[in-house]
């Protein structure tokens, strides 16, 4: 537990850091689009010439919609991958708050060929791996193609990359304003979060390459480090879900089970199946006493930055008590600040998707 917490307080170090980070931009020290400067550093750690305006926006992978969908620059997409990803789900919080914009879009392919009949300004991928990737799209299509990373959890990284898109588009502030957000709120749980726990936890259900499902695990859960809260899986070493033997379930026998609501059906179904057949999964303490939980999907198409943040609030309302906090308020509060456009509610979000969003489950 003694590591835990200085995991813990080395977190809220990294926070605060990343918070007087953004104080900077805040005063002064982004560079406008629009403006003089013209060029910006991406994932790759690549120079982008971007053009002095951005007119229209292609969007190609993971998270590259989703990450446009943090900015005031929806209305620069000028059409959708095609049919086969899963960027237009409605458990895809960014396109279900988007829906009306984004659904009328036309549909085109992400090779050169169809992405230069679209003419875009520029292009934002998550699909090349490495430099040469990105840099041969981009002397094939004529365009600037800049990269992301999807798969990037909440630290120093991923408000590099917020703030490098900031100077994208030309939204230096909006960009500090939503690191500044997201560090002070994981500031805040993590400080509420000091205190040993001593129950473990299961996280399952993800979507993450091969489906959901009750034996899909997170090693690397965010909202159980937040927490202070055992995680009773192995971390991975790539950071992702992974699958385990439901042998391995059994005997780590968690406290609590807090499942992803993309596959929240089909988990309940094989639990009960597991039960029927007497597998002993009846006699694990999360389900033994009732702990189940559905949390807002985690990975889908990438990481779910926004639900990812409400379910750190959520876990932490289970799990440590005695809140000054309403979860459902913070929620809201989670939703403004990644789309504060938005008239939708997190309470909306739920009714439009999968499961239940963040709730008790009762199998």
């Amino acid at each position: 537990m003694e590591k835990q917490k200085a995991y813990i307080l080395a977190v809220v170090a990294l926070v605060l850091i990343a918070a007087v980070g953004a104080a900077l931009i805040l005063n002064g020290n982004g560079t406008d689009a629009t403006g003089a400067e013209s060029e910006v550093t991406d994932a790759l750690g690549r120079t982008v010439n971007i053009p002095e305006e951005i007119d229209s926006v292609f969007c190609v992978g993971a998270c590259s919609l989703r990450l446009v969908s943090y900015f005031d620059a929806v209305d620069k997409v000028n059409a959708l991958e095609a049919d086969g990803t899963f960027n237009t789900r409605d458990d895809q919080t960014y396109y279900l708050v988007n829906k009306e914009t984004f659904s009328p879009l036309p549909r085109a392919g992400t090779d050169a060929e169809s992405i230069v009949k679209l003419k875009p300004s520029i292009i934002i991928t998550s699909t090349a791996n490495d430099a040469a990737a990105a840099n041969d799209l981009q002397s094939k299509t004529g365009v600037p193609v800049y990269a992301i990373n999807a798969n990037l959890e909440f630290g120093e990284e991923f408000y590099k990359q917020i703030s490098s898109l900031g100077t994208l588009f030309g939204e230096e502030k909006r960009a500090a304003d939503l690191n500044k957000g997201i560090a002070g709120l994981i500031e805040d749980i993590t400080s509420d979060a000091l205190v040993d726990n001593p129950a473990t936890a299961y996280a399952s259900g993800m979507f993450y390459y091969g489906g959901a499902s009750l034996l899909k695990a997170s090693g690397n859960y965010l909202p159980f480090d937040y927490s202070n809260l055992t995680n009773a899986m192995k971390a991975a070493e790539n950071g992702q879900p992974y699958m385990i033997t439901l042998e391995t379930l059994i005997e780590a026998d968690p406290d609590y089970f807090f499942i992803d609501s993309i596959g929240l059906s089909g988990c309940i179904a094989s639990i009960n199946e597991h039960i029927s057949k007497g597998t002993g999964l009846d006699k694990v303490s999360a389900i033994s006493h009732e702990r189940i939980y559905s949390t807002m999907v985690y990975k889908c198409y990438g990481t779910n930055w926004e639900n990812q943040l409400i379910n750190v609030y959520f876990v932490a309302s289970k799990v440590n008590g005695g809140s000054s906090w309403v979860f459902e308020e913070k929620a809201n509060e989670i939703i403004q600040l990644f789309y504060p456009h938005t008239t939708m509610t997190y309470s909306d979000i739920v009714d439009g998707q999968s499961g239940s969003g963040c709730a008790k489950v009762t199998l």
